[in-house]
């Protein structure tokens, strides 16, 4: 598990038939992996991992971004399993917990990466001023102050699915199609956690910010 290289492909179907013979049926593959036990992280790795890639291919074309992706994910899933984040109740929960968790963090790297992305870029030679002017640097230092302002009003909000569907939408090329996929909610369901998370956001960098904005428009 060090290495992101060393998944093991198969051909086996998450979906599969689960016999009772089966070296790792599913009620017994989630009690293990929830004890940590090394042969259910192994066999989760094995029938999991086609799935969490696919995820990826629908996100990126960069082969690394897949790869990064898809070692990253199976990790916080087998960290979600072990911490408790699943109880198995009925033949099937197991896989379909999978598959909703594991679409979202897919979704979740993505946005990660396009933050870092977007951070990290550097700024051509060529465009810098010998000597940088006032109100670029302070332009710069306020989208600083507004970016973190928006993400302390976003860890602020009252309702978690409001923040966790209004940050996924945030990055530019997840539709609400793909948010109500990855939360497993209707569609009309994201559109309201989103409508309500941005009257939240706005609330809260009005108070933070102190800004005047007249009755109508609040």
């Amino acid at each position: 598990m060090n290495d992101r290289h060393q998944y093991a492909k198969t051909s086996v179907s998450i979906n599969a038939p689960d016999p009772a013979d089966h070296p790792w049926p599913e009620a017994r593959l989630a009690q293990g992996l929830i004890e940590g036990e090394a042969g259910a992280r192994e066999a989760f790795v094995m029938l999991a991992h086609d799935a969490v890639y696919a995820f990826a291919c629908r996100r990126t074309t960069d082969l690394h971004l897949r790869q990064d992706w898809t070692h990253d994910v199976i990790l916080r899933l087998l960290d979600d399993l072990k911490g408790g984040s699943f109880v198995y109740r009925r033949p099937g929960s197991f896989w379909a917990w999978f598959r909703k968790r594991a679409w979202f963090l897919v979704l979740e790297e993505g946005r990660r990466h396009r933050v870092r992305e977007t951070r990290e870029r550097p700024t051509p030679a060529e465009d810098l001023p010998d000597h940088p002017a006032s109100d670029d640097t302070a332009r710069l230092t306020e989208d600083q102050e507004a970016a973190l302002a928006v993400e302390h009003c976003l860890e602020g909000l009252s309702n978690p699915d409001h923040a966790r569907a209004l940050r996924l939408r945030m990055s530019d090329d997840t539709s609400y199609e793909e948010i109500a996929e990855a939360l497993e909610v209707p569609l009309n369901t994201v559109r309201a956690w989103i409508r309500r998370g941005r009257v939240g956001l706005r609330q809260c960098l009005v108070q933070r910010f102190g800004w005047n904005i007249p009755e109508d428009e609040s």
